[in-house]
């Protein structure tokens, strides 16, 4: 059973790098101070009429910029400087979660997707990496229901791909011997 998990773990722990990356990758530009456009296909998270100033924009890219250079601490303080400008600024609190859980520190990546996910509880990105992080510290009731939501969520924004992603990491925890 011990190894089945550790074999599971490396390969959730795979999944996992694989959604950082995507994380990552999304930059945002601030118009007019209103909305947030992200670069990725993905639709913007946040499209409150209180998006992110300028200022914590620009921490945010450079979070991301770091982030892809292989500086996750680095990273991680731009995110949380992004935040302190602009605390309902969804994307920083879920890249900033990403990059603790590749740090390991599982409780904090959760801290901050749990408020990416209060902020924009429509998006299935959130849940798909806390879900992943809760699976790496050994939450797999969590993080199965979390990845079962993103799915929900993919599908419904018509994100097939994603939506099976989510059905297939689910689908190595429910192998898992009881």
């Amino acid at each position: 059973m011990m190894a089945s998990l550790l074999k599971l773990r490396g390969l959730l722990l795979i999944t996992l790098m694989g959604s950082f990356l995507y994380a990552c990758e999304a930059k945002v530009s601030v118009s007019g101070g209103t909305e947030v456009k992200t670069t990725t296909e993905t639709p913007a998270a946040v499209t409150s009429t209180k998006g992110p100033t300028e200022e914590a924009a620009k921490h945010y890219n450079s979070g991301v910029e770091k982030a892809k250079a292989g500086d996750i601490e680095g990273a991680i303080t731009e995110y949380k400087e992004a935040i302190r400008i602009s605390p309902d600024f969804a994307e920083a609190y879920n890249n900033s979660g990403a990059e603790k859980a590749k740090l390991k520190d599982y409780k904090g990546a959760i801290v901050d997707l749990n408020e990416a996910i209060r902020l924009t509880p429509e998006n299935g990105d959130p849940y798909y990496t806390r879900g992943l992080a809760k699976a790496q510290s050994d939450d797999l009731q969590g993080a199965k229901a979390d990845l079962e939501k993103a799915g929900e969520l993919f599908k419904k924004s018509g994100m097939a791909e994603k939506a099976s992603a989510a059905t297939a990491v689910i689908e190595k925890i429910e192998k898992l011997p009881k």
